[in-house]
């Protein structure tokens, strides 16, 4: 029989205990803010979590926080899914925890954004610690930091296996829910620029509008709030990803660049380069401005190693005969460039697909 996550969520959150109510504190509070479809890329971050008198949920247990973001892909609705085990602060036989402290850990991210809205179903457990149910933990642990450095394609076909692992854990009673949060974060109104603290406490009972986060969530006069507990995301936005190395595209960039400095026949860079550009122009993870920022740097790379090879010296300079200089500059052609050149772009796809200008 299949196990219905939401239902089982939406029963935990009946105890209004339970429930997380959100507050936005933008960046930049008095400047509008909206996402740029298709060329703003967006991170969630868990950047902090505060706990109070909670000591008896985690005498026998540990927490584990979950999140299930649902947001539009290439090609419809996707759902993504990320477990983290939070560090605890405390003594090591937890007498006195009454805190938990989780700083710049991604747990969504970063996405090229399509429009629409953020739906984000999120929850702090408290699992149980026999080896049965490590095993799930571990497991879905495990997978979602191998999605930290993949493509979204990579995140969402092993969302279920996340998924499934947490959805097991609840449904047999092996793991509480304890504080949770569901909510649309609507474009351009929650989805901005800043953090979302959400604190589990009736809105009446919070000076939301007197309070402001810096790395600590503080009260008018600077003391930090310690009245509820609360957990706060940041929301992150950026026009570049400078991780896009990471996605394999770093690897394919080492091969072509040695092909060009290598190969003796035009034909084979060209071949090369097809694949490298092709594989660029069809990624679902990067932005138009990314993209061709890649591939003409790509081409000017391999033209400035083409004239270096086809110089007489080359395999002089390539021995080092020229000195160490020569060298550095060499191996920093061939080097997977740490930024991408922001400046904007009138080239089109057929310009950066065509390889003619190789010689």
């Amino acid at each position: 029989m299949a196990i219905d996550f939401r239902k089982l969520f939406d029963k935990a959150l009946r105890d209004e205990s339970k429930i997380l109510r959100p507050y936005l504190y933008p960046d930049d509070p008095d400047q509008s803010f909206t996402l740029a479809v298709e060329e703003t890329y967006l991170r969630l971050r868990l950047a902090r979590m505060f706990l109070k008198d909670r000591r008896v949920l985690f005498q026998t247990k540990y927490p584990i926080f979950h999140i299930s973001a649902r947001f539009n892909g290439l090609d419809g609705p996707v759902e993504t899914n990320f477990v983290v085990r939070p560090e605890t602060a405390g003594s090591e036989d937890k007498s006195d925890l009454d805190d938990i402290v989780v700083l710049d850990q991604t747990v969504f991210g970063p996405v090229l954004y399509r429009g629409g809205d953020l739906g984000l179903v999120l929850g702090l457990y408290a699992a149980p610690s026999e080896d049965w149910a490590k095993r799930f933990i571990e497991l879905a642990e495990g997978v979602s930091k191998l999605t930290l450095n993949a493509g979204l394609t990579t995140a969402i076909s092993v969302a279920n296996t996340i998924k499934g692992s947490v959805e097991s854990l609840v449904n047999s009673d092996g793991m509480d829910l304890k504080l949770g949060l569901d909510k649309e974060l609507k474009q351009n109104e929650w989805l901005v620029p800043g953090y979302l603290v959400m604190i589990a406490a009736p809105d009446d009972q919070v000076p939301h509008d007197e309070l402001t986060y810096d790395g600590e969530l503080r009260n008018s006069d600077g003391s930090i709030y310690t009245d509820h507990d609360y957990i706060v995301l940041a929301i992150e936005t950026s026009n570049h990803r400078s991780d896009w190395q990471g996605l394999g595209y770093g690897r394919m960039w080492q091969e072509l660049m040695k092909k060009a400095g290598e190969a003796q026949d035009v034909q084979s860079i060209k071949e090369a380069y097809l694949i490298f550009s092709g594989a660029i122009m069809s990624s679902e993870d990067l932005s138009w401005d990314d993209r061709s920022a890649i591939l003409q740097q790509a081409q000017q790379r391999i033209k400035a190693i083409r004239e270096v090879r086809q110089a007489d010296d080359f395999f002089t300079t390539l021995e080092g005969m020229k000195g160490v200089d020569d060298m550095v500059e060499m191996e920093k052609l061939f080097a997977v460039p740490e930024e991408l050149d922001s400046a904007g772009s009138e080239s089109t796809p057929a310009d950066l697909l065509d390889t003619e200008w190789i010689e």
